[in-house]
């Protein structure tokens, strides 16, 4: 969430005077001093959150049947967070425990009537949404998913993944699911758990009576799976969180790691509202026993009352998933399934009715045809392990395609740092250089054409970038870690900070230059049933609901596929197998038989495509180098 402007932040425009709101005077929800003369005096006793200080007394003026529930919900007080905390802790410690809750956990973990429906609530740095214009339907953007983006707004938009199919097909936003019955509902002091609320929504409020529906798995299934098993796709697992205050006394939280995956467990609360299934996704939580160590030392000793793999219900849907293919990519699949392997030392008793025994994972299927894919060959070698990289140091060239800064901190012994984002690759107008200018600078990082040359960064898409431009200026062998640095480190290798030295080469690259295609060409084949064109960038964007900030307008190329990058991408640089990627795909009507267009906004994601397309054995796959900032710029 991009911080606003000061200006921008305390703008009240001129249509607010003319709604309802507008007639009101403005201390009489703010207080202060109208018949001041200067701000000093005007603004004496101002209160700038009357909604979060005072609802009764200015919504509730009102709304005050709303403000009377409201301001007990979970939206508001998120009181089962404070139960959950209660049931691990040592209630001896109770006081310590709760400053602690308050000064790192408390801030993201409330809201009020304006941080809804005027303004951004606070943690998403405030500023009206609209000039101060209160409104009914909350903003997606500057409201829901300003404080859940992390995870339920990146899952949803296809900042993770492909996206959700009520977004991307049906133009769906949080307010059609989690209507105010549910998010002004006053919960009860004793609510166990979030998804306890009578008036949570449920994927059955809409899909009705499915059981007896056309679809025969969901008659075999119903009753015993939770809906977000079959149609959920791969989502963030953060591990061990600890909050602490830095030298100058300023409060910090950070993860040991985060990683994309999926787990299925034994449903261990089957007193919540429609779960009575048996199986259910569950994703890790944060919780560690050390979390609050800066201010308490042994302060969960009930740790184990309360799985730290728990309920999940990812907002990424889509009716056909990887798990929906086959039946045999579910059962008989160990991987899948959570497994005593899978937990921490710490946490295995807190996961004991969660795991799921050999005995409970439903049996491998016979006579089951296996999913039919498109007739390519994998280009494995573009794509190394770290056990691979390991052994093969010395005979490869290394690069790294992160920042500086982060190069500094810690990188794999031999890595060249080439930050694509900085290195002249690009123009000012978002363009690929001249191909033997890139070839020269490849070439005094240390690079030649015939070098085996292999990539990686953090998340994968930029590594995936710079291995494309390799390519395109003429380098034969060019390969991604998979993984990337965080993959490495997990493999049990270390990093340095000593850098080496490259030794300047002569490139000697034959530029590929029908790699590239502009504007005319994307134009000339928009109807083309030989040419695919994928838009790579997130939902939001793909749909005009938001714009890059360099773009003229809002909007997408007609007729184009959008499958957001993250699709391809894992958040750590990981990959999903071939056999997954290629079903999706062809799921998505971007099969081998055609030319392949990547475009996103300015070539950059476009580029990291590119390279998926390759390493799945696509072979014409073409970059829009232009993309969307040039494209809607011109006629």
């Amino acid at each position: 969430m991009v911080p606003l402007e000061p200006f921008e932040k305390v703008l009240v425009s001129k249509e607010f005077l003319n709604t309802e709101h507008g007639e009101i005077s403005c201390t009489d929800c703010h207080g202060g001093n109208a018949a001041a003369n200067d701000k000093k005096s005007a603004h004496a006793d101002l209160d700038p959150y009357p909604a979060a200080n005072n609802p009764e007394g200015t919504c509730g003026e009102c709304h005050d049947e709303i403000v009377a529930t409201a301001k007990d919900s979970l939206h508001t007080t998120l009181s089962t967070f404070v139960t959950v905390l209660k049931n691990r802790s040592d209630m001896n410690k109770w006081e310590e425990i709760d400053k602690a809750r308050q000064g790192h956990c408390f801030a993201c973990h409330t809201s009020s009537c304006g941080g809804c429906h005027v303004s951004r609530p606070k943690t998403a740095k405030k500023g009206f949404v609209n000039g101060h214009i209160f409104q009914k339907r909350s903003d997606p953007f500057n409201q829901c998913t300003a404080c859940h983006g992390s995870r339920v707004g990146n899952e949803y938009y296809g900042m993770r993944g492909q996206g959700d199919v009520h977004v991307a097909k049906y133009d769906m936003d949080c307010v059609v699911c989690h209507k105010a019955e549910e998010m002004h509902a006053a919960a009860a002091p004793d609510l166990p758990g979030r998804y306890h609320l009578p008036e949570i929504s449920a994927c059955t409020d809409c899909h009705q009576d499915l059981k007896y529906g056309s679809v025969r798995e969901h008659s075999n299934h119903i009753g015993k799976v939770q809906c977000q098993v079959c149609h959920s796709q791969t989502y963030v697992n953060c591990y061990s969180c600890h909050v602490g205050k830095d030298d100058q006394g300023i409060g910090y939280f950070q993860n040991e790691r985060e990683v994309e995956g999926m787990k299925i467990g034994l449903n261990y609360d089957k007193e919540a509202p429609d779960a009575t299934y048996n199986y259910m996704l569950v994703r890790h939580e944060p919780s560690d026993l050390e979390v609050f160590d800066f201010y308490v030392k042994d302060a969960f000793t009930n740790f184990d009352k309360v799985p730290t793999w728990k309920r999940a219900s990812p907002h990424n849907i889509q009716r056909k998933t990887w798990q929906t293919a086959n039946c045999n990519n579910c059962h008989g699949n160990r991987d899948l399934f959570l497994a005593d392997a899978d937990l921490l030392d710490y946490e295995k008793g807190a996961n004991a009715k969660v795991i799921v025994p050999d005995s409970k994972i439903p049996k491998k299927r016979s006579k089951i045809a296996p999913i039919k894919l498109p007739a390519v060959k994998v280009n494995d070698s573009m794509v190394v392990s770290p056990e691979w990289l390991h052994d093969n140091l010395s005979k490869i060239v290394l690069v790294d395609a992160r920042d500086k800064t982060a190069f500094i901190k810690g990188h794999i012994e031999g890595a060249t740092l080439y930050d694509p984002l900085r290195f002249g690759l690009r123009n000012n107008r978002n363009n690929l250089n001249p191909a033997n200018q890139i070839s020269n600078n490849f070439g005094r990082a240390g690079m030649s054409a015939g070098d085996h040359i292999v990539v990686y960064d953090k998340n994968g898409q930029l590594a995936g970038l710079l291995a494309m431009v390799l390519e395109y200026v003429g380098a034969k062998n060019v390969s991604i870690l998979k993984g990337g640095v965080e993959g490495w480190e997990h493999a049990g290798y270390h990093l340095t900070k000593e850098a080496a030295k490259p030794t300047p080469k002569n490139f000697n690259g034959t530029a590929r230059q029908e790699l590239i295609v502009n504007n005319d060409y994307v134009r000339n084949n928009l109807t083309s049933k030989d040419v695919v064109i994928v838009d790579v960038r997130h939902i939001a964007q793909a749909k005009g609901l938001t714009k890059h900030a360099q773009a003229a307008r809002a909007g997408r190329i007609p007729g184009s596929v959008n499958l957001p990058i993250s699709a391809l991408y894992m958040d750590n640089g990981e990959l999903k197998s071939p056999e997954e990627l290629l079903w999706m795909l062809k799921t998505n009507g971007i099969t081998p038989d055609k030319t392949v267009v990547t475009t996103c906004n300015t070539g950059l994601q476009a580029a990291g495509a590119y390279f998926i397309f390759r390493y799945l054995g696509y072979p014409d796959v073409r970059v829009h180098d232009e993309s969307w900032v040039s494209y809607c710029a011109t006629k």
